[in-house]
């Protein structure tokens, strides 16, 4: 359900980040939570897709952050689907700058961490605010190489977007591509393989 560079590679070729397109194959993890239980453990095709580009800038002060809800609650930006057979995979690109992100999900539990104890994000610490960010290096627009995969009713995502201190005032960007795909529950056909998508506690339980 999260990605960060999801490269297809091919030889002597430059890696892109692919995207689902109709008559392809995903199939949801078993364990996503029975909330979820109309993508929980079943493998659909994509019917149809379209691509919709969205873009947010928000100006945050050095040293601080903001903290950016992608869910349709009232504080949300409304980047979810509002139907069970519509399934979001959304691309982000990150404008250049002396800013980062660290997502959360749920609204408090970073994705990134490291398993002792302390070793998780905290902003208000040096040693500490860099674990597991990810940078406008790391997914430029153009070339974004951060990917989410948002459903019906999911939990809250928050990115939260920290400015660095070289700067007093940083303009940050983000550059959504949004592949909006409507999903058919199928059985595939022999010898394919669809793509897995795991739910976001799978990724912090590793």
């Amino acid at each position: 359900m999260i990605e960060l560079r999801p490269y297809q590679t091919f030889f002597d070729v430059y890696p892109h980040p692919r995207v689902l397109l109709p008559n392809y194959w995903v199939r949801f993890s078993d364990k996503f939570p029975a909330a979820l239980d109309f993508v929980k453990g079943r493998t659909f095709r994509v019917d149809r897709q379209a691509q919709v580009t969205f873009k947010l800038a928000k100006r945050i002060k050095a040293g601080c952050y903001l903290d950016l809800n992608l869910s349709d609650e009232d504080t949300g930006e409304k980047l979810y689907p509002y139907a069970q057979d519509i399934f979001y995979e959304v691309l982000i690109g990150l404008t250049p700058g002396q800013w980062f992100i660290i997502p959360y999900f749920p609204a408090d539990q970073p994705i990134y961490r490291l398993d002792y104890p302390t070793m998780t994000p905290l902003v208000s610490s040096g040693k500490l605010m860099y674990l597991g960010n990810i940078t406008p290096e790391d997914s430029p627009p153009g070339n974004e190489n951060f990917k989410l995969y948002l459903m019906y009713q999911l939990k809250p995502i928050i990115l939260r977007l920290v400015v660095d201190n070289p700067v007093d005032y940083e303009l940050c960007g983000l550059h959504f591509t949004v592949n909006r795909c409507r999903i058919n529950e199928e059985a595939p056909p022999s010898g394919v393989s669809p793509k897995p998508i795991y739910y976001l506690d799978e990724i912090k339980e590793l």
